[in-house]
């Protein structure tokens, strides 16, 4: 079982890959565990968060400077850029439906393997580790708020009942976390490393279906909007990391920052709020992209 388990482990870019259609082409199964698609976003970050140690980075980030940068990050990643591309939305008169996504686009932390796959890539992973982290704690707060302010009445639940929801999900996962690393051992998780890379692509897979739910005939009724949808996807994605590197001074770290900026765990949001089938179709493709990056980008750190 070790052996299959790193097997997969080492093809986790193309597990991600299909797991982003697997749902597309298995809408039954989609359905069936579209209810348990909050048990999945906490047994992400369970995951991710089982190979590293939050309680360390956190207590790095009691040092004055460190702290001090890592919350203005949190702040342009969580306020100023929501704020933004909320601006532009009404700007260019997208419709309240793009205006929603966008916002909870960028009121999302960067999901919890980016910092895996930063070091996937060949970018620097303990700034991104650190961000994610932080603004994951922070987003329970910091996300309901600022969608209550920008989308008003168009927010269909209030931001406690969010929030709490959010928090559920991402506290759960890192719980989960820290009772493993307890049980398991560091050394034991460092020595079977392959082995738990096979174990979150299989999560991968559990929680990429139910994201799925649905879509498919969303997407025969609305072609055009899921065209659309994947187009500001990839460029959220995959153009804020190009973006990223092309701008002066380390590579590996720009790019880093690039994929802490573009990969949100906007599927939180889809865990927590009332069915929209336009939004679930936003979440939905903007895996796609995501599923790409690692394979994008691979190699790019040092170009």
């Amino acid at each position: 079982m070790t052996a299959g388990l790193s097997w997969i482990g080492a093809r986790a870019r193309w597990v991600m890959v299909w797991g982003a259609f697997a749902g597309l082409a298995f809408p039954d199964g989609a359905a069936a565990l579209r209810p348990y698609l909050p048990f999945f976003v906490a047994m992400v970050y369970a995951l991710a968060m089982l190979r590293i140690d939050p309680i360390a980075v956190l207590r790095r980030l009691t040092s004055p400077r460190p702290a001090l940068i890592a919350l203005c990050q949190v702040t342009l990643l969580l306020v100023v850029t929501p704020v933004i591309a909320f601006a532009v939305a009404r700007l260019l008169s997208l419709g309240p439906d793009y205006e929603a996504a966008l916002v909870y686009t960028f009121a999302a932390p960067p999901i919890a393997s980016a910092a895996a796959m930063c070091l996937i890539i060949g970018f620097h992973g303990g700034r991104a580790l650190e961000i994610t982290i932080l603004a994951s704690l922070v987003m329970p707060v910091a996300g309901p708020l600022v969608a209550e302010i920008l989308l008003g009445s168009a927010l269909d639940i209030s931001p406690l009942a969010l929030g709490l929801r959010m928090a559920a999900m991402i506290l759960g996962g890192f719980a989960a976390a820290m009772v493993g690393r307890y049980l398991m051992g560091v050394e034991r998780i460092a020595r079977n490393a392959p082995a738990l890379d096979g174990v979150a692509a299989l999560g991968f897979l559990l929680f990429i279906m139910p994201v799925f739910d649905g879509v498919r005939d969303t997407i025969i009724a609305m072609p055009w909007l899921a065209l659309s949808f994947l187009g500001v996807s990839a460029l959220i994605i995959l153009g804020v990391t190009w973006a990223a590197l092309v701008l002066p001074g380390d590579r590996a770290r720009n790019g880093a920052f690039g994929v802490v900026w573009g990969t949100r765990s906007i599927s939180i949001y889809l865990a927590a709020l009332p069915p929209d089938p336009v939004f679930s179709l936003f979440v939905a493709i903007y895996q796609l992209p995501m599923a790409a990056l690692a394979l994008v980008f691979k190699g790019k750190a040092g170009s």
